[in-house]
Parts: C-alpha cells; structure tokens; sequence
C-alpha cells in the first residue's frame, strides 16, 4: 500500500494532481481500447455458433423491428434462458441495429470487453491508490495489468461466441459492483449514489448469467480484506454476522444437497444428459482449473480451443485428482496467510479471487467438464496481483524494474498474438471445428459438430456429395470413439435420411433411442420413416414422443 502525504482537497495543488490523474486515466483508456481492439482485429467477419441459434437467431422475440420499451421489455420476457433477461435485451437491440448481422453483435462484444478492461483498471487503481490520489506507478501497473488480462487469448471464446456475451455482462457489471461498493465505503460524503450503483450493478450481473450470483461474496471479501486492509478483520460483536450468515446459506446449500431439495434438484437436473457423473466432474475439476492457469501462463495459440482431450479422473486415488487439488488448497492456504496479516489483505483479495470465482461453475453445476470462457472472471484476480507486482517494481527500481518489465515486455504481446491469431478460427463452425479435432482427436463431441458444421454451415445452403460424405466420415469417428453417445448417431440417421438412405438412417436413429430416448430429432426422424412406411401406429408414438420432448411439429396429425 502506498502511503500519501495528507493534503486539503481545495488546494490549487490537489486540484492539478487531479486534473493530471484524470489525462493520464483518459491515456491509458484510450490505449486499453486501441490495443485490445488490434488483438481482435477482423472479428466482425466472424459468424454465429451452436447455442446462438436457440438463444438470438430462433428466438423471435428478440428480433425487434422497431426500438420500444414495450419490444425491449419482451425480449427480456422471451429470453430463451430465463434468468438471463439482460443480455437478451442488448441482443434485441443489436437486431434492431443491424437487422441479425453476426458483425453488429461481434462489434458489441468487443466493445464489452473493453468496458470491462476499463473496469478492471478502475477497480484495480482504486485499490492500489485507495483515497489519496493515484500516482504515477500505479496508473502505469493498472493499466499494464488490464491490458495484460484483456488480451488473453483464453478470453476469446468469451468475445467472438456471440451469445457469451453473457458471460463478459456478468463480469462487468460483478466488477463495476465490487468497485463502486469500495468507492461508497471510502468516500467522505455522498456515499449512498456509490451503494446505490453497486446495488443496481450486483442486479444486472445475476440477470445476465448465473455464476455473477457469487458477487456478494466478493462485495464481503472486499469489505474484510480491502476496507479493512491495515485495521482489525472483527471490530464488533456486529462484524460476526459477516462471517455468521455466508457459513448459514453454506450449511443451508449442503442441507439442500443431501436431502435432495429444491436448489439441488434445479443444479444438478443437467447431469442426466452428461456423459460424466456429479462425482467425475469434482474429481476432474481440480486438473481443469490447473490446466486454464497453464493457458494463462503460457497462451500459445495451440494450446485454445473449443475442444480439450482431458480425461475424465475418475478415482480420487487419482494422481490427476489430488496433486492439482493439492496445488489448488495451497493457493487458497496462501490467500487465507495473506487475508489474515495487515497491510497484506489486498494481495489475500486477489489470491483468494480466482477461487470465490470459480466456486459456481467448477463445482457441483452440470456444466461442460472445459469452457474456456469460464476464466473470464476469474482472471481479473490474476491481473490484481500482476498490477501490484508492476507497481511495486515500479516504484523499488534496482534490478527488480528491469526484470518486471521485461517479462511483462514478453508476456502480454504473446498473449496478444495468439489471440490475434484464434480470431479466424471463429469465421464458422467448420474452421472452428477443424482446428477443434486437431487440438482434441480423442473427443468425440468434437467430430460430432464437425460433422454437423459440414452438413449445413449456412442455414439454407445446399450440401454437396463431398461435404455429405466429410460429414458421415466425421459422425463415424465419433461414434467410434464414444459408443454411448447418442448424437453422433441420430445426426448419422438424420443425414442419412435427408440424402434418401432410408434404411441406414432407420437403423442409426433406432440405436440412437436404445441409447439416450430423449433424442428428440432421433424420433421425429423415425417418426417421418414410419409413416412414409405405412407404419401408422409406429409413426404416432414416435411423433408423440418428439413432441413431449419439445420438437417444433404438428402434433395433433
């Protein structure tokens, strides 16, 4: 912490360090958004993906014609995920922009992630500086820090997938709520306009994506480890409370999860359409999160991708399970030293960061095993101890300046390259998926979507005989690597059908049902070759079937 010579705030002095602080903020946004925007260089030519069908380019309630409240507000309402109202209503708008463009939503998602580089760098001055007036080094390690953070290439999938625009509202507004509670709680008056927005931004942030649902718990970390960063964590009988009430809803959560209450059954209802158990994801999480900080620190382009041949632990003997929970528990041991030492609880703030933020989606929820966007808040721990480290060699000199510079010198264009470099790889899905099965040949999910994404990369075009047979050789490869998967089979069975194999297909779709009956597709297809068939009967109970599994038919012929 940098200790400040304490100075009438109406000085003609005090009003110049302002006025200077200010030019040299506005600089270093300005360069924030310059840089970041290079690195992401050419991403308006990319397209739309997998979950942004279902969530923008299906859902008509978010294709506004005509900008209104009333349009707004049923493009909150028709969100095609229910507790994710906010980034459906910035969807609406980019429709409304640039009539479904995949350029106008990419152009927004880029202009979200500089907004949330330039929170990072407020948050973390604001840290570093606390009440007295920013200098010079700690502007300079900010800056660096957010920059550093907004180039790394993990960050992609966040930026250039559409519909995770989700995920960069969540983390913006988590950020803009943890930064304005610390300004309310520093400021000598009008502190209530400061609680106020970080009541409004912790609103925004739950209603853009779940895992923002953790903010309070940062907002309580803020409190005991910034506030109270040189005095005593407890000062009252009233502080208890702040330990008292998370250890409740912690013991409340656990309750729930072992008598199988409401919350559990809502988080974990997924695990029934996974192919891994609640138990193989915690005990492979620990290697995951290992592998996301090795990307972070050293982010070849190579080493990204939609796709990761991880294996699944599936013992906790597992050397794979307890060396990266080991590694794991001793950064969280080093957070909790940290947090509980004076003048030392900023450091503990950013440690003990990356694991509050990952709590949600590397826990219990039935999410996939590797999402690479799942680091996107998390990271923003990482750079709160790249800015200290920069600062401090900033403002010691000596050898240790040289040093600090250069591996920031050498990191963050690395980092920029390779993000500039995954960029194409994002023009559609077949690009992305042919990198994805040269990154992870062992995934079976990987060539089912590359499959797909030769069968029909534009809604509408045609598929040709090469493109058809690339994509059954695709399908072939994932079933053979996963017999118990169920998609890679029913799309076989779908192609197959489009392409007149009516036998070949029947027999795919009706392998498909034996393994997963909720293929939805797989039994409107059967359905389809039943009745062409003369099989009446058949042909009812698998319509039957498709339509109480969602599909989009006429149920009632």
């Amino acid at each position: 912490m940098i200790e400040h010579a304490a100075m009438p705030s109406d000085t003609p002095l005090a009003a110049l360090i302002r006025a200077a602080a200010r030019g040299r903020h506005l600089l270093v946004m300005l360069a924030l958004a310059l840089l970041v925007a290079l690195a992401y260089h050419g991403i308006e030519r990319n397209s739309f993906h997998f979950d942004d069908w279902p969530n923008i380019l299906d859902n008509t309630a978010l294709h506004m014609t005509h900008f209104s409240v009333g349009a707004l507000v049923d493009a909150a309402r028709g969100a095609f995920l229910p507790l994710r109202p906010i980034p459906s209503i910035s969807f609406a708008i980019d429709w409304w922009r640039g009539g479904g463009e995949a350029a106008t939503f990419l152009i927004t998602n880029l202009a979200f992630h500089i907004l949330t580089a330039w929170a990072v760098f407020a948050l973390l001055l604001h840290l570093l500086a606390k009440n007295a007036p920013p200098t010079a080094p700690a502007v300079i390690a900010c800056g660096a820090a957010a920059l550093w953070w907004a180039v790394q290439p993990i960050h992609v999938q966040a930026v250039s997938y559409v519909v995770q625009r989700m995920t960069e509202m969540a983390a913006l507004f988590a950020i803009l709520s943890v930064w304005a509670y610390l300004k309310g709680r520093t400021a000598s008056r009008a502190k209530l306009p400061w609680w106020a927005l970080s009541v409004v931004s912790l609103a925004l942030a739950a209603l853009s994506k779940e895992n923002a649902w953790i903010t309070p718990v940062l907002l309580l970390m803020a409190e005991l480890l910034v506030v109270r960063n040189d005095g005593k964590l407890v000062r009252n009988r009233r502080d208890a409370l702040l330990f008292i009430i998370p250890a409740c809803i912690a013991l409340a959560l656990l309750a729930d999860l072992a008598l199988k209450g409401p919350v559990s059954q809502w988080a974990l209802s997924g695990y029934a359409t996974r192919s891994f158990t609640l138990a193989e994801r915690l005990l492979t999480q620990p290697k995951v999160v290992l592998y996301h900080l090795s990307q972070i620190a050293w982010p070849l382009p190579q080493r990204f991708s939609l796709e990761h041949d991880l294996d699944i632990v599936r013992s906790a003997t597992s050397a794979d399970f307890w060396l990266p929970l080991a590694a794991i528990l001793a950064w969280c041991a080093v957070g909790v030293v940290l947090a509980a030492r004076r003048g030392s609880r900023i450091a503990g703030f950013f440690v003990l960061w990356l694991p509050a933020t990952l709590l949600i989606e590397s826990s219990l929820v039935p999410l996939e095993m590797v999402f690479e966007h799942r680091m996107y808040l998390p990271a923003v721990g990482l750079a709160g101890l790249v800015a200290l480290a920069l600062e401090r060699a900033i403002r010691h000199g000596g050898k240790v300046l040289p040093a600090a510079a250069l591996i920031f010198a050498a990191a963050t264009p690395l980092a920029g390259w390779s993000t500039s470099t995954r960029i194409p790889q994002w023009r559609s899905e077949a690009s992305l998926y042919e990198q994805a099965v040269q990154r992870a040949p062992r995934s079976a999910r990987a060539w089912n979507q590359l499959g797909i994404a030769n069968l029909a990369q534009r809604r509408g075009e045609t598929v040709s005989r090469d493109r058809y047979l690339r994509a059954l050789e695709a399908f072939d490869r994932a079933i053979a690597l996963d017999a118990n998967y169920a998609a890679p089979l029913t799309n076989r069975g779908v192609a197959r059908y489009v392409q007149g194999d009516v036998i070949g297909a029947q027999s795919d779709l009706e392998k498909a049902i034996a393994i997963s009956p909720r293929e939805a597709a797989a039994q409107h297809y059967l359905g389809e070759i039943h009745q062409q068939a003369g099989r009446f009967a058949e042909a009812q109970t698998a319509r039957r079937r498709a339509c109480a599994l969602g599909v989009s038919i006429d149920c009632n012929r």
